[in-house]
């Protein structure tokens, strides 16, 4: 009876050490929880705290280069943790239920709520993107607006747009762009290259400072016109 606790430390002890070597810090669990600098034994309360932000990483940029960079931050970060929680799951069905219980409640929670986190940055910085590019969407009439011009997008041109736009700088493929747009991979390319050629014709008639690109084995990006950085 007493052997239970033991295999299950030794097994979260493991997957803490997976964790580490996969480049993310750990913290143990305790039964405690520090309340203000004081120690509530028994008790568990979670307190709500403002996200952490990443070094270097600010809310209150006015360069829409730096949205986009954080967007490429998190997006690889989400992949990695996203991977990671894969591969602990997978890990945790071969241990003793004293050990998997373990571990699910404290390990793999503590990485969701880090994800979470993740996720939370991540949609900041896309809504400061559309924002700082002075972009205006609006969802149900589809309806895209840069400064004093508006042009309207069907369904299949909106949801190239939202991606192009999300992955920028980034080059994306054709069947990534078939998948992740528009779920659905037996369109043939024909088709994409029709509606990307539509997207191009209406950003141009906003003046926007951005074209799609398309380079051959890479596909598609939205490249933005960047304006020097002089900062203060």
């Amino acid at each position: 009876m007493v052997a239970a606790p033991r295999a299950a430390g030794r097994h979260r002890a493991f997957l803490l050490g997976l964790a580490a070597r996969s480049g993310f810090r750990t913290k143990l669990s305790t039964n405690s929880l520090r309340i203000g600098g004081t120690v509530a034994a028994g008790f568990l309360v979670q307190i709500p705290l403002p996200d952490r932000l990443l070094e270097g990483e600010d809310p209150r940029t006015i360069f829409p280069q730096d949205s986009r960079h954080w967007i490429a931050v998190y997006r690889e970060m989400i992949e990695f943790k996203e991977n990671l929680l894969s591969r602990i799951r997978t890990l945790v069905t071969s241990l003793p239920a004293a050990g998997r219980r373990d571990v699910i409640d404290n390990d793999v929670g503590m990485l969701e709520d880090q994800l979470d986190r993740y996720h939370r940055r991540l949609e900041f910085w896309y809504a400061r993107q559309w924002h700082l590019e002075g972009l205006q969407v609006d969802d149900d009439t589809r309806t895209l607006t840069y400064r004093e011009n508006s042009v309207s997008l069907t369904r299949r041109e909106f949801q190239l747009l939202v991606l192009l736009v999300a992955r920028s700088p980034n080059f994306v493929s054709p069947n990534q762009l078939l998948v992740q747009a528009w779920h659905d991979d037996r369109l043939p390319e024909e088709s994409l290259r029709t509606y990307i050629g539509r997207v191009r014709v209406k950003l141009h008639s906003l003046g926007m400072a951005a074209e799609i690109q398309n380079r051959p084995r890479h596909g598609y990006a939205l490249i933005f016109e960047d304006l020097p950085q002089t900062r203060d």
